[in-house]
């Protein structure tokens, strides 16, 4: 036994009571790791007394995951420099988890050799409460991705508790897509740059899927470097079960929309679809015509049936002819078997000829037999054949104005006309840009095997601002392109292409807002020119009808048009 002299005996004394009256744990270690000081807040951390601890490995009292793999004040030890705020866990003489925060140094005597090390440690206790009374889940991990702090709410979103996750690799908590693919934690620590609100998918403790948002930021020692990660994470299921109810609130069959006129026409659509009444579907191109027939077909008694599409503007005369009607054996030189038509292949269905006005004269003729008598007549057949078809047709052209031009039979435009649908475009209905930039983000999504989430902000407002002459298709063609070379989870600003930003910026851009005023006829002239006369090009970047746009011109005096 060490004797020492009185002078000796009360300045350890004094040190002993300085080291007692700290709020925090300290002790010392030799070399062996053995413990040669304890002060009263290590005893009241751990449940064991200074008597008790003293000469003992360290290892034994504070009994925690990292004293054999990672302990800090080997690592002191080690490398010859001070360990700092390390977060862990400790087993207290009760077997009771305590979360601490360690920082340790090496100890070294008048000639600068190593004598040994000391630890101070901070009972996390409180802090951990407070991260409990969090709502959302958080935890921390080290620098190998272990989890080194878990609380209450992250228990609750992925059904593993504190105990179970401690000590474990992330991803064997999460089981994340992410954790493999783009680990938020692992980008903060790469980057030194936070990651916020990422939706990604994990699976629970049931085996359930379930959305999160996450945040992640780096955790650096006092010298700056990463020595792991927090993550914070939010349970979306209940927002994604109100935007699923908001989905299905405003859609209908394969239609999506929260425009009052669009709802009005998915109001009568049921009961237009029960009836044998030939529909018109008047829009704009890319307005989403097919789908509005194949709603109305879905809907019919003849869903059963096929659903036949023509498109009259697609084939020339000679072959559209033969393509609805059919052809008999030897009704023209080449015609060498007997081939059925789309009428014929269109029996008990539904036949969508759309594009009705560019069907030549010759072939309205024809078309309004079937309407009025339910027979057509293949090419070289000596008999008519019955047609058992309900019809839809659909146009963007003005079918009223080419009966007055002579170019669309008055008979068979009032025929076709029994029940008139027109959809709006879709610069009418600019509240549904979200809501099809959603759906649009998940087809391309899958197909192209991605994980785009979002558009920006700056993105999404010039979407909003923007009057797409193109209108759905415009917008779905934007977003694809934007899909297939995004490389993260949001689309930005410099994936959206050049002519667009120009054109939604308004540069030497003509409003296309619809508008009873003729505009000025330096304008009228700058568009019919761009178009090289063109009257639907034209009248579409005017946000008009043709007819509209010819009274324009014959008003401004503008000849050759």
């Amino acid at each position: 036994m060490l004797k020492f002299n009185k002078e000796e005996a009360d300045y350890l004394m004094s040190c002993r009571n300085i080291m007692d009256s700290v709020a925090d744990g300290v002790f010392t270690v030799d070399k062996n790791m053995l413990i040669t000081t304890y002060n009263r807040a290590a005893e009241e951390m751990t449940g064991y007394s200074h008597e008790e601890a003293i000469g003992k490995p360290c290892h034994e009292i504070f009994r925690t995951e990292v004293c054999q793999s990672d302990c800090p004040l080997k690592e002191a030890l080690k490398e010859g420099k001070p360990v700092v705020s390390r977060e862990v866990y400790i087993l207290d003489k009760n077997g009771t988890r305590v979360p601490i925060s360690v920082c340790a140094s090496v100890l070294q005597d008048s000639e600068g050799n190593t004598i040994g090390g000391v630890e101070t440690i901070r009972n996390l206790k409180d802090f951990s409460t407070i991260l409990d009374s969090v709502a959302d889940g958080v935890f921390t991990v080290d620098d190998q991705m272990v989890i080194l702090s878990f609380n209450r709410a992250a228990e609750e979103i992925t059904g593993y508790s504190h105990d179970e996750a401690i000590g474990k690799h992330c991803y064997e908590i999460f089981r994340s897509e992410a954790c493999t693919i783009a680990c938020p934690v692992k980008e903060a620590m790469a980057t030194g740059v936070s990651v916020l609100n990422r939706e990604v998918e994990i699976v629970d403790k049931s085996n359930n899927k379930k959305p999160i948002s996450v945040s992640a930021s780096v955790l650096v020692d006092s010298a700056g470097k990463a020595r792991g990660g927090v993550e914070t994470i939010r349970d979306l299921s209940f927002i994604h079960t109100l935007k699923n109810e908001l989905h299905d609130k405003f859609t209908f069959q394969n239609l999506i929309s929260r425009n009052p006129s669009m709802r009005r026409l998915f109001d009568v659509m049921a009961d237009i679809a029960s009836s044998e009444a030939t529909v018109f579907l008047h829009g704009e191109s890319g307005t989403g015509k097919e789908l509005f027939a194949r709603a109305i077909h879905d809907l019919s008694p003849r869903r059963k049936g096929p659903l036949v599409i023509v498109n009259c503007g697609a084939l020339p005369e000679t072959l559209l002819e033969a393509e609805i009607f059919g052809v008999r054996k030897g009704a023209y030189t080449g015609a060498v078997e007997n081939r059925p038509g789309r009428l014929e292949l269109c029996n008990g269905g539904t036949f969508f000829l759309d594009e009705i006005g560019d069907l030549p004269l010759q072939l309205q003729v024809k078309l309004l037999r079937v309407l009025e008598n339910k027979e057509y007549q293949p090419l070289g057949a000596k008999n008519p054949l019955k047609a058992d078809v309900r019809f839809i047709t659909a146009t963007h052209r003005n079918l009223a104005e080419m009966v007055e031009e002579g170019t669309f039979r008055r008979d068979l435009y009032f025929r076709i006309n029994i029940v008139e649908l027109n959809i709006p475009p879709l610069r009418e209905r600019k509240e549904d840009i979200p809501l099809l930039l959603e759906i649009a983000l998940k087809k391309f999504n899958t197909a192209y095997g991605k994980k785009v989430l979002r558009a920006s902000p700056e993105v999404l407002k010039i979407l909003l601002t923007h009057d797409f002459p193109g209108n759905v298709r415009e917008l779905l063609n934007l977003i694809e392109q934007a899909v297939i070379l995004c490389k993260g989870s949001e689309i930005g600003l410099d994936l959206m292409p050049k002519a667009f930003l120009l054109e939604s910026n308004g540069k030497e851009k003509v409003s296309r807002r619809r508008s009873s005023k003729s505009p000025e006829v330096e304008v009228l002239c700058d568009v019919i020119s761009r178009h090289k006369g063109n009257r639907t090009g034209a009248a579409q970047e005017l946000g008009v009808d043709r007819s509209t746009l010819w009274r324009w011109v014959k008003s401004a005096g503008i000849e050759d048009f």
